[in-house]
């Protein structure tokens, strides 16, 4: 890893600008936040500390220990990470609640800036200006989300695979099941370049977290929580889909509803990135597994889109394609997802934004000479 390079001038310029721009803007997004979105991972925080695993996911239980903390609550805002992960925020549920909303805000901020931090040692001071100019991580730590979690396991991951501690990086991979509809086709990866060893620690931490799942909360512990992802009467918590920047986003702001029109996209999108992350280099699978586990689920809000500051970094730093670069580069502006705040059918931009990356960084150059310092090696052709 290289050192720390002193950022010219402009750098700072637009990096403390934007800085001070998210706080403004995160500022008037706090107060719901701390009613809503805040208050699932406090619940969560309450019951693990009470030792009540077995009720972890019992919607009625959820909703009269979130009632004792913001008691003008209407309906459930649901905990629905697992047990273990309820186990580490415990800690959180010692403090008064508004007191554990200020300090989980800080922490998130700070691991935002610890990741920004790797991104300029890593790649220089360049990549100062794109992970601050990136709306998504602000936008989640504003909303009291933990996305910002998931880059970071996602930079550990990379970190502990470049270094050849291959075991270590897919267990940092397997961390991020506590969101693991956004992780579904990293096994698939791992298979399709038959990377035991990644594949293995991935495998290995994945059942260590259904094991301790299962012991905290036994039976009944696994039967609510499958309930709870299950329960239908919760959809009201994602009433626009048009919203969302994945397929569904993409599928509902063009009125595209046919159930054949859908499953073609979707087909497309897991063809193309079995067909492209076959022999891609590390950088690059980290980067279409990413993109392309973020488009095939319905759920994907814009916040969940901070997992790609790593994809972003890593086209416009390795790639050996101008037109991947560049649109890397017009990804990490505000303008994609600002439009997924906006009204159908505009909120399009996001998501075909994503689309259009994932494509851009899928296709591999026919001829190229490589940018300085990029280099782009094979996959290798068995083991890891």
């Amino acid at each position: 890893m290289s050192k720390f390079k002193r950022p010219p001038a402009f750098v700072w310029v637009v990096a403390l600008g934007m800085c001070a721009m998210w706080v403004a803007f995160g500022s008037r997004l706090l107060a719901p936040a701390r009613a809503h979105d805040f208050l699932n991972i406090y619940t969560g925080a309450s019951l693990a500390l009470d030792g009540r695993f077995a009720d972890l996911h019992d919607v009625d239980v959820q909703l009269e220990r979130e009632r004792r903390f913001v008691p003008q609550v209407q309906s459930l805002v649901p905990f629905v990470r697992p047990a273990f992960y309820a186990v580490i925020l415990a800690p959180l549920a010692l403090l008064p609640y508004n007191i554990a909303f200020t300090i989980w805000i800080a922490l998130q901020s700070l691991l935002l800036i610890a990741c920004w931090a790797w991104g300029w040692r890593r790649f220089g001071p360049d990549a100062l200006v794109f992970g601050t100019l990136f709306l998504p991580p602000p936008l989640g730590i504003a909303t009291g989300q933990d996305c910002v979690v998931l880059l970071a396991l996602l930079i550990l991951a990379y970190e502990l695979t470049e270094a050849n501690r291959l075991f270590a990086g897919g267990a940092a991979l397997a961390l991020m099941l506590i969101k693991f509809h956004l992780v579904l086709l990293w096994p698939v990866a791992l298979l399709a370049q038959r990377r035991w060893r990644i594949l293995g620690g991935f495998c290995a931490m994945a059942a260590a977290e259904i094991l301790v799942c299962l012991a905290l909360g036994g039976r009944r512990g696994a039967e609510l929580y499958v309930a709870l992802l299950r329960n239908k009467s919760l959809d009201h918590l994602s009433p626009s889909p048009e919203l969302m920047i994945s397929y569904q986003g993409f599928a509902a702001n063009l009125d595209i509803t046919a159930p054949w029109a859908i499953a073609a996209i979707l087909i497309a999108i897991v063809g193309i990135f079995l067909f492209a992350v076959r022999n891609a280099p590390v950088w690059k699978m980290f980067c279409l597994t990413a993109l392309a586990s973020l488009l095939i689920v319905p759920h994907v809000y814009a916040y969940d889109a901070t997992v790609l500051l790593l994809p972003i970094w890593l086209t416009i730093f390795k790639s050996v394609q101008r037109p991947s670069r560049i649109a890397a580069t017009l990804f990490s502006t505000p303008i994609p997802f600002g439009f997924a705040l906006a009204d159908k059918p505009w909120a399009v931009v996001s998501s075909a934004s994503t689309m259009i990356v994932f494509l851009l960084v899928a296709i591999r150059p026919t001829t190229a000479v490589p940018a300085a310092g990029c280099t782009e090696p094979r996959a290798p052709a068995s083991g890891s």
